[in-house]
């Protein structure tokens, strides 16, 4: 079994191979009972080894001498308020952060919206980067969600693992691309309320299986 560090460096990587990230841009998590496991602070990922992974209680508290990333606070509040959250991913990709300097929501345009929870995907309202009242935007944005846009910044989702959470992040840059060219348009339909009610009621059977 991969440990924790290494999965997540391949996940950095494997998020920088496809473009959701840049350098040292956008930080990954995962909960390991009372503390997290987090990518660094201004690490280029092409450089990222094991040993640069930090490790922090849920009060914030270093357990190694690496410093975490600027946006601990940020995963560290998902982690206290959300017990389902085993893996956090933010990421600065294109798309993502194209609509969220809209500070957009994406609405119920596209029946996979339902896999981030619900019939819409929020918008955080901005505020500054590694900030406890960025984190506290985000809270408030991902209730009942497993993904959400930050305004003026990028993307943040969550899962109960890191391949779950990775997966998301993906999506979301599909959805966001998406979308985008959706309201270029002008002439698309946005799917009904009881139209995202059956995908819901259908989501809730399903499990993440990749």
């Amino acid at each position: 079994m991969k440990s924790i560090s290494r999965q997540i460096i391949e996940t950095y990587k494997k998020h920088l191979d496809i473009g959701l990230n840049i350098g040292s841009e956008g930080n990954i998590s995962i909960r390991e009972n009372q503390k997290i496991h987090i990518t660094p602070s201004g690490i280029d990922i092409k450089n990222l080894r094991e040993e640069h992974i930090s490790i922090v209680d849920l009060n914030g508290i270093k357990k190694n001498k690496i410093k975490p990333s600027s946006e601990v606070d940020l995963h560290l509040m998902l982690y206290q308020k959300r017990e389902d959250v085993g893996a956090v991913v933010h990421c600065h990709s294109d798309w993502a952060s194209i609509l969220s300097c809209l500070r957009k929501n994406i609405l119920q345009f596209h029946y996979m919206v339902a896999e981030f929870g619900g019939k819409d995907i929020k918008c955080a309202e901005y505020a500054t980067f590694g900030t406890k009242k960025l984190a506290k935007n985000v809270i408030k944005a991902i209730k009942n969600r497993k993904g959400c846009l930050l305004a003026n910044h990028g993307q943040i989702c969550i899962g109960k693992n890191l391949e779950e959470a990775s997966h998301l992040s993906i999506a979301l840059e599909k959805l966001s691309k998406q979308y985008f060219f959706c309201l270029l348009s002008k002439k698309f339909k946005m799917l009904t309320d009881n139209d995202m009610k059956e995908v819901l009621e259908s989501f809730s059977e399903y499990k993440f299986k990749h």
